[in-house]
């Protein structure tokens, strides 16, 4: 297993890396697209809850990141096509131990989330109880 350095030039690395695939759709479109070329179509009908707009606007983040190739055909109608790029390609390479870890610990991240929602809600209450008390007039 590779350490993480801390110097300066990897953080950075590192930070653009994760903010390539920060966007909601970035990876689904990877995923979807490393199956083979696709057509915008296609990618509409296999992404749900993606609007059309927003996987345009995906699409072209990812093709100026330098992840999907953009394919147009001259042809009545045009025909555009999208491929992984060689760097796409070795980026779905790279995320896959962290698909591994997901699988392996979404299940321990949902009990810790759940675990901190109710120590808040238990907080909260708390608090809103002894400004309560510290408001209501006492009876002497």
């Amino acid at each position: 297993m590779t350490a993480i350095t801390h110097d300066d030039e990897s953080i950075v690395a590192l930070q653009a890396a994760v903010g390539v695939l920060a966007a909601k759709w970035s990876v689904v479109v990877l995923a979807r697209v490393a199956s083979g070329t696709q057509r915008f179509n296609e990618l509409a009908r296999q992404i749900d809850g993606v609007s059309r707009r927003m996987l345009s606007a995906t699409l072209r983040q990812l093709e100026r990141d330098g992840l999907l190739e953009r394919h147009v055909y001259a042809r009545v109608p045009a025909r555009v096509e999208y491929a992984l790029s060689p760097a796409g390609q070795q980026l779905l390479t790279a995320l896959e131990p962290l698909a591994g870890w997901g699988l392996e610990h979404w299940h321990d991240v949902a009990v810790a989330r759940e675990h901190f929602d109710r120590l808040q809600a238990s907080r909260r209450a708390a608090q809103e109880l002894q400004a309560h008390s510290q408001t209501t007039p006492r009876i002497l």
